[in-house]
């Protein structure tokens, strides 16, 4: 009976030995198997077909191409993209989860939200993959044909010119609101859910002016429904080389761009970020992602390396005051 025992628990022991170098072997496995290994899931913030999701759809067709590997792309809507942001902070940080941010959720909302359920450490930037300034659109019937005249109207008629926007908080209504604080004017904010239905009123007449990308409204100004009278940044657009920046209309110092950047969980690797921000550049460098995103009317931003942690942090630093300035909070 004794010997039995004996026999039992040298086999028990046998058998827990085993169990337990066989789960170290399966963790040394997964620690060393190389990346990427299997799919990549993008996390975009915004809806599908969206500026967001078209930057984020290009990118990632690029990604899949150099790393040869799927790349899925998993719209997480709603909160100005809050909603989409918040999961990806709770991401696994293996390198299988990205997310395209964007000037909105990492610039705007820190400053314009009281509570977030994410901060910006919570994200390593990887890289910088476009920007696009605003065009400022008006009707094609409209008596306003420079900053000037819009400026002159608002003084004449106070708080009767109605400027849209695709929502609270966006570039739209940020930089119609700066315009109010470096004027004094007084005017009225339109926030619209969608910029589609503001652009069509805007095209009916029903509203007065408008800041927007340029690839979503160069259809309408080619069709002659809308003009462009200026453009947000302080120097002119690729897209609309002809149209003069808000900077040299009267209004100094009015810099304004969206920009989009790719982001991993700040908990990565090092390893794993040297490799992430190389992969960024490789895809960013190839002539057909350039293509694709310039047709749409973005502008490559070439940063590497600490340039782009210092471009980031200036641009939050920059939109929290605009938003400070302009009195936009949404708590």
């Amino acid at each position: 009976m004794k010997n039995l025992l004996i026999r039992l628990l040298t086999v028990s022991a046998m058998l827990i030995a085993v169990c337990t170098n066989s789960s170290a072997l399966a963790q040394s496995n997964a620690a060393t198997e190389p990346w990427p290994s299997k799919t990549i899931t993008m996390i975009s913030p915004f809806a599908a077909g969206t500026t967001s999701d078209v930057v984020a759809r290009i990118f990632g067709q690029g990604l899949s191409k150099v790393l040869n590997v799927p790349v899925i792309v998993d719209n997480k809507v709603g909160a100005s993209g809050n909603i989409g942001m918040a999961q990806f902070a709770k991401a696994t940080p293996d390198g299988y989860t990205l997310a395209m941010g964007t000037i909105t959720t990492n610039a705007i909302n820190q400053a314009l939200f009281s509570k977030l359920p994410f901060a910006l450490s919570d994200f390593y930037p990887l890289g910088v993959v476009g920007i696009t300034p605003n065009l400022l659109v008006v009707p094609a019937s409209s008596s306003i044909k420079t900053v000037g005249d819009l400026v002159q109207m608002a003084k004449d008629k106070p708080g009767k010119l109605t400027f849209g926007s695709a929502g609270n908080g966006t570039t739209g209504q940020l930089a119609g609101e700066l315009i109010k604080v470096r004027t004094g004017v007084d005017m009225l904010h339109a926030p619209y859910k969608d910029a589609t239905r503001a652009l069509t009123d805007l095209a009916a007449g029903e509203i007065d002016f408008m800041f927007y990308h340029p690839a979503a409204v160069m259809a309408l100004i080619q069709g002659g429904r809308i003009r462009p009278i200026a453009v947000s940044s302080s120097t002119r657009s690729s897209s609309a080389p002809d149209v003069i920046p808000v900077d040299q209309q009267g209004i100094s110092d009015f810099d304004l761009a969206a920009w989009w950047a790719l982001y991993a969980p700040a908990g990565i690797s090092p390893e794993l970020k040297r490799r992430l921000r190389e992969v960024t550049q490789t895809v960013l460098a190839d002539p057909q992602v350039l293509q694709n995103l310039v047709s749409r009317g973005f502008e490559s931003k070439p940063l590497r390396g600490d340039e782009i942690d210092a471009y980031l942090a200036k641009e939050a630093d920059k939109w929290a005051d605009i938003v400070k300035r302009a009195g936009a909070r949404v708590d």
